[in-house]
This record gives structure tokens, C-alpha cells and sequence, in this order.
């Protein structure tokens, strides 16, 4: 299957995924592979900065919203995924955030990831997202923008599941 050419800009953010070798679980527990990426996000971040918006790592993927100064999110997902020991398939899947409407669906859609896993009741409580540090006040360890309304961010959140474009209010 063809690609499409990646569009590099610093301007908008970019919903990236990568899947897990052969789409199988992590081979090791979560919480490891979460301090792997914490230690991932440094490596790259030395090397290409990067504004992480949000971040939700999965049993057997990961998704991340993020933004590249330098117009270099290849660059920066290619460090940062091999800090992965080949855990990772060697690509990448990405879409381009380029109005609001597209960025809440989206913000929307990776934090109501472990949520569809009925992993969690409610989204911030799923302890490998970057929702979970920012829902209890805490310091997330890489370099991150929080959000700037939490409480209506996380009504919106939990109140609309995303679902084959359609939004259902449950």
C-alpha cells in the first residue's frame, strides 16, 4: 500500500500512531514500556523538539498528538521509536491537525482509546496517558502543553464517544 507524502510544517500538530511488531502486545509489562517512552521522549526531544499535546500509550500501540518546531515530526517519531529496542513496526501512521474542529475530534479520539478497551470507567484514569497526570495535577514527565479548561476538556471527553465519524452522547 502506497503512502502519502508526509506535508512537514511547524504550524499545526500531527496525530501520529505505531503499532507494536506484528500488532501483539508489548512483550514486557505496560508500566516498563511507559518509563521506555518517558526515556524516548528525551532522547528525542536532545535531538528534534517537539510540543507534545497528548500522549496515550496502548498494550500494542501508541498515540500522540504533537507539533515540530522545525518541521521534522519524521525525525523526531523516527529517535524516538527506535529508544524502543524494535518493539515498534517501522513506520508510522500521521494526519495533519489543520483546524479546530479536526483537533477536538481527535483529542477526543486518543484519550477515549483505553475507555473503547474498557481498559478504564473514565478516561483519566487510565495511568499510561498523559490525561491521567494532568486530571490529578501532576508533573508529566516530558515536555508537554497541558490543557487550558480540564474540567470542560474532560466532561467533553467522557461525555461524546467517537465512533465511525459520528459522535454518540452516552
Amino acid at each position: 500500500m502506497l503512502r502519502n507524502n508526509l506535508i512537514r510544517t511547524e504550524e499545526y500538530f500531527y496525530h501520529v500512531t505505531t503499532r507494536s511488531k506484528h500488532q501483539e502486545w508489548f512483550p514486557i509489562p505496560l508500566n516498563k514500556v511507559w518509563e521506555i517512552s518517558i526515556e524516548a521522549f528525551f532522547s528525542a526531544q536532545a535531538k528534534c523538539p517537539a510540543i507534545v499535546s497528548q500522549y496515550v500509550l496502548m498494550s500494542n500501540h501508541y498515540h500522540m498528538l504533537i507539533r515540530t518546531p522545525r518541521s521534522d515530526v519524521d525525525q523526531f517519531i523516527h529517535f524516538f521509536n527506535t529508544t524502543f529496542n524494535n518493539m515498534l513496526d517501522d513506520g508510522f501512521r500521521w494526519s495533519l491537525i489543520s483546524n479546530e474542529k479536526h483537533f477536538k475530534k481527535v483529542f477526543c479520539y486518543i484519550y477515549q482509546n483505553p475507555r473503547r478497551a474498557n481498559l478504564v470507567e473514565r478516561c483519566e484514569y487510565y495511568p499510561y496517558s498523559t490525561l491521567f497526570y494532568t486530571s490529578r495535577h501532576l508533573q508529566i514527565p516530558f515536555p508537554f502543553v497541558s490543557l487550558e479548561h480540564l474540567e470542560s476538556d474532560l466532561n467533553m471527553i467522557n461525555r461524546y464517544f467517537l465512533k465511525f465519524d459520528k459522535i454518540i452522547e452516552l
